[in-house]
Order: C-alpha cells, then sequence, then structure tokens
C-alpha cells in the first residue's frame, strides 16, 4: 500500500489553530466576566448587539450573533430577569417583539467593553505591535472576504 505523500499535524491546520485561539480567549474573558458582572461571552454579545441595535427583533438578533434560537431565547430571558434589557411589542408588527437595553443594561456593557478591551491589549495583544495589530486586523477582514466569496464546500 501506498502511503499519502502529504500528511499534514493536526496543529497546522488553521481551523485547529483558530478554534484553540477562540476557546482559550473565550475561556480567559469568560473569568473576568463572570467574576465582574455574572455574565459570559455568549450573554454580553447578545447584551452589545441588542446596544448597538435598539428595538431589534429575535430574528434579527439571532442572524447577527450566531446563537442557536434556543440558547439565544434563554439568554435573552435571563438578559430580561437581570433587568438589563427589555422586551417590547413591535409598534410596527403586534405579533413581533423588540428589544432594548435598560439603564442597568448600558451600565453593564459599558463595564464588559473595558473589561474585554483591557484583555485584548494586555493579554491577547500585548505583545503586538500597532503595525503588527493593523496588519492582523487587515489580514482578517481579507480571509473573511476570501471565505464570503468561495463557493459553497464542494
Amino acid at each position: 500500500m501506498r502511503e499519502n505523500a502529504v500528511t499534514k499535524k493536526l496543529e497546522t491546520y488553521f481551523t485547529y489553530k483558530l478554534d484553540m485561539i477562540k476557546s482559550e480567549a473565550v475561556r480567559q474573558v469568560n473569568e473576568l466576566y463572570r467574576k465582574e458582572l455574572g455574565l459570559v461571552v455568549r450573554d454580553l454579545r447578545v447584551l452589545r448587539q441588542i446596544g448597538d441595535a435598539p428595538g431589534i427583533g429575535v430574528s434579527a438578533l439571532q442572524a447577527a450573533t450566531f446563537i442557536e434560537k434556543t440558547v439565544l431565547s434563554k439568554v435573552v430571558s435571563r438578559l430580561i430577569e437581570l433587568g438589563l434589557a427589555e422586551r417590547t411589542i413591535s409598534p410596527r408588527d403586534a405579533r413581533a417583539f423588540e428589544l432594548t437595553l435598560t439603564a442597568k443594561g448600558r451600565k453593564v456593557r459599558e463595564k464588559a467593553d473595558r473589561i474585554g478591551a483591557g484583555h485584548e491589549q494586555e493579554v491577547m495583544f500585548g505583545d503586538f505591535s500597532q503595525e503588527e495589530l493593523e496588519s492582523l486586523d487587515y489580514l482578517l477582514d481579507k480571509l473573511m472576504q476570501s471565505l464570503k466569496r468561495a463557493p459553497s464546500a464542494r
């Protein structure tokens, strides 16, 4: 039997590296957010999106956050129970709800943004020069554009 001429170790695959980076980054920042705010990254992703798009509906929120509907429903309910967000009936469609942040939600978001920015600056990118950060940002945007243009998986 002929062996495959190209053998690549798992840790050399870009998607594997991205998964490892994401997992470690989320683990670290979840510890900070949980300790300081009692929330996790997923909660704050939803909170931030509601803050960025006041009056957003659940379908648009799901599309923007990439969180599965039943999980998203639980996150939204929790944010409402904590007094961080409000759900009101849409004036345009009585069957739909709109979500907005409360004053408390805006304060929590501001604190979360400071925590997240500090973690990125001090831990994630502490060893990067400004030029390296700009290059990384450019390259990641370029990668995303490439992936969006690519035909579906073959």
